[in-house]
């Protein structure tokens, strides 16, 4: 138990690794958790496509996450694929203009 009541890991006996699915809106929610992880002495892999991590830090709020030592960020390129618009009118309600971007990182 450390001075501040809160129980610490040592020698980084555990770590997390973070994977957020972007296609739920899961960056930020991840983001803030693996920050109140991180706030227990506990190492924390953000793992993701470098423009979804790119949009978690620009959108984060109520902390920087490039000053937390806990919290590591590893970026993977995604190929380029094309990027449809959603259409408001389609019979179902799949957001078929995702399914680019999952074939995309399955080819990683």
């Amino acid at each position: 138990m450390k001075s501040n009541g809160k129980t610490g890991v040592q020698d980084a006996q555990v770590a997390v690794v973070m994977v957020p699915l972007p296609a739920q809106g899961h960056l930020n929610q991840l983001l803030h958790l693996s920050r109140l992880i991180s706030l227990y002495n506990i190492p924390v892999h953000y793992v993701g496509a470098t423009t979804h991590i790119r949009q978690a830090k620009f959108r984060v709020h109520g902390f920087d996450p490039l000053t937390d030592k806990k919290l590591h960020f590893h970026e993977f390129p995604t190929p380029l694929f094309e990027n449809p618009p959603p259409n408001p009118n389609a019979s179902h309600k799949f957001p078929n203009q995702l399914i680019p971007s999952f074939y995309a990182t399955t080819h990683l």
